[in-house]
């Protein structure tokens, strides 16, 4: 006869589920936390702010001074924490009979309840990195500007010191190709300023992609490969071969409410992880919270609740880091055709080059009303 959970072993029974539960949650893959500068915070609010480094050295002439740089003072974000928690009950009839695979079953899910939230959080700084903000599951509103006041993904960020702006987001909608590639390293290349408006070294050192085994596929035969993926005779070498490390991050083609959204199944970018300007300040890493002999049992129903909770921040200052491609938009066939006529001026249908001409005149503010 099974051991009967009660009030005299109830010591016990908690060690051994705080061991199951941090076994649980250590055990869910966490990968989105690579992307950000992890740090621990003993307040509840700070802020977050950058310099930028001198121009470039002046040519001095016999007898001139010589110029003076100074360190420029580049945008601010302000963050916050915010909590996320779960709770559940081990119920009298679980214990009574000794039901231990249901009680296991629950605190492994209470575990891995808290590790799914935060690493959905973090994904999706990057999923709706096109957007100033979006509605997480509950109905909060959740700002995403960066330190420029807009979206991660821009065609007009700015700095501060000049009137010279950048773009990160890649034209066109490119699937993972040689083009897209192409076309984001070059925005790397010639796209990325200081404060004093001049072109900075940025090499991304790092693809990010969704968990789509299509472009999972697609991006091991480019990073994989010793010969040229696209070449037809066999020799070719392969210029991406273990150029750039891969980040797989399931949940980034989802909705707001962790639901798979095929819309964004190609959904993919290139960072420089050695400038990663994303921040994650922990103020509670995620905790399991067990009853007390005197709390945390309800007398009416003899159940004992046990919870999990965490607390966290998360911003992005600058957005020089990062280049990423707009999501897909259905086609004519499948949205009203005044809609699509709207995308279509906008530039935001796929392959339609007419319409990145006019995108490229549109303010930040308006596409972000058309999107």
């Amino acid at each position: 006869m099974a051991q009967i959970i009660n009030r005299l072993n109830f010591a016990d029974f908690n060690n051994n589920l705080t061991v199951a539960w941090t076994k649980s949650y250590s055990d869910f893959p966490k990968r989105a936390s690579v992307m950000y500068n992890m740090s621990s915070t003993d307040v509840d609010t700070g802020d977050i702010s950058g310099l930028d480094g001198f121009s470039m050295a002046k040519i001095k002439l016999e007898g001139e001074e010589m110029a003076f740089g100074s360190l420029t003072q580049n945008y601010r974000k302000t963050w916050s924490t915010y909590e996320i928690a779960l709770e559940t009950k081990i119920t009298w009839n679980m214990r009574k009979y000794s039901k231990y695979d249901l009680i296991q079953k629950a605190i492994n899910n209470l575990a891995q309840s808290a590790a799914k939230r935060m690493e959905l959080d973090l994904t999706h700084r990057f999923t709706f990195a096109n957007s100033i903000s979006y509605t997480t599951q509950e109905g909060i509103s959740k700002t995403t500007t960066v330190g420029d006041g807009l979206a991660l993904l821009s065609t007009v960020h700015t700095m501060p010191g000049t009137s010279t702006t950048f773009r990160n987001r890649v034209a066109n909608n490119p699937v993972l190709s040689k083009g897209g590639l192409e076309a984001a390293e070059t925005l790397f290349a010639t796209q990325m300023i200081d404060t004093n408006g001049e072109t900075t070294f940025q090499d991304p050192t790092h693809l990010v992609i969704t968990n789509d085994p299509n472009q999972k596929n697609t991006a091991m035969q480019y990073l994989k490969s010793y010969a040229d993926p696209t070449a037809s005779q066999a020799g070719v070498m392969n210029p991406y071969e273990g150029k750039y490390g891969l980040i797989i991050l399931p949940y980034l083609s989802t909705t707001a409410a962790g639901i798979y959204d095929s819309t964004k199944a190609k959904y993919w970018f290139l960072v420089n992880m050695n400038h990663k300007d994303a921040y994650c300040k922990v103020g509670q890493d995620p905790m399991f919270i067990t009853p007390v002999d005197n709390g945390g049992k309800e007398f009416e129903t003899l159940d004992w609740k046990y919870a999990t909770l965490s607390s966290f921040a998360l911003e992005i200052v600058d957005a020089r880091w990062i280049v990423k491609k707009l999501p897909a938009i259905l086609k004519s066939s499948l949205i009203d055709s005044n809609i699509h006529q709207l995308f279509l001026v906008n530039g935001l249908l796929d392959n339609e080059a007419e319409g990145e001409s006019h995108r490229e005149r549109l303010t930040e503010k308006t596409l972000e009303k058309v999107m």
